[in-house]
């Protein structure tokens, strides 16, 4: 737990559960800006999902869908969420820092700003390398605390509030951490170099000047998305959650809405 902790050493002060800030985080992301730096997100996914293959994959993060991981070459697909609320699609309601998903079932997990707004990263990242299969992938998607966006968010106010909650992890700390969990990072982008001042700028315009100052050699996107792989298996101790339910995917914590093994229309 202390190695563990050392991961995020230096983000002092109170922090609110993820659950409690997810509603107003989520009204943000409808925003202008919001909806401006979710597109740049999901342009980067577009290229980088269709590579990943396999029968499971999950996504825990802002959005109140799975629709984040739709140009993955996935067969089930499913949104996890600390709250209580109806979807398309499969859905299953966890604890964010006990997913109850059973250990080495998922060949894909997504975290979309999750660890930013979580009030116990670490426990977060752990689930989630604990849910992945041998080979398979974790793609991260992150608020970059080397960029532009960083110390203006600090001055907004009404709905941007919010965005003064986050906590912005370094990239490269992420892969130190993934490391030890036996995973190794295989890509980093990053994206929205300008935002916020991009967003009202022609779309050829705005591309060319992204282009100079998102370089992954520069690190200064107001945001990333990390992707690495798991290398080999770890030793994961026996948990009687996974003997108390017939399911193959959950464990008796997870509360579970339509069939896993359900193939999506």
């Amino acid at each position: 737990m202390d190695r563990e902790k050392g991961m995020f050493a230096g983000k002092t002060g109170s922090v609110s559960r993820f659950e409690d800030l997810l509603p107003e985080v989520r009204q943000w992301f409808n925003s202008d800006q919001g909806q401006f730096l979710l597109a740049a997100e999901q342009s980067h996914l577009r290229e980088l999902l269709p590579r990943m293959f396999g029968q499971h994959a999950c996504t825990l993060g802002i959005l109140p869908d799975s629709s984040l991981l739709d140009d993955a070459c996935i067969v089930y697909k499913t949104f996890l969420t600390p709250l209580s609320e109806e979807t398309a699609g499969m859905m299953v309601q966890i604890s964010v820092n006990e997913w109850g998903i059973q250990p080495r079932s998922m060949n894909m997990v997504l975290l979309h700003h999750v660890l930013d707004f979580a009030e116990r990263p670490h426990r977060i990242l752990r689930e989630a390398c604990r849910s992945i299969v041998p080979g398979g992938k974790l793609v991260i998607v992150g608020f970059n605390p080397y960029s532009i966006w960083n110390p203006l968010r600090m001055l907004g106010q009404g709905e941007n509030k919010i965005m003064q909650k986050a906590r912005f992890y370094q990239s490269w700390r992420l892969k130190d951490w993934l490391t030890l969990l036996n995973f190794r990072t295989t890509e980093l982008r990053f994206g929205g170099g300008l935002f916020p001042f991009t967003c009202g700028l022609q779309p050829a315009r705005k591309q060319k000047l992204e282009h100079l100052v998102s370089s992954p050699r520069l690190g200064l996107g107001s945001f990333y998305v990390l992707v690495a792989v798991k290398e080999r298996a770890g030793l994961i101790p026996y948990d009687r959650r996974w003997r108390s339910t017939g399911n193959q995917l959950l464990g008796s914590s997870a509360c579970c809405s339509g069939s896993l093994m359900e193939k999506p229309k």
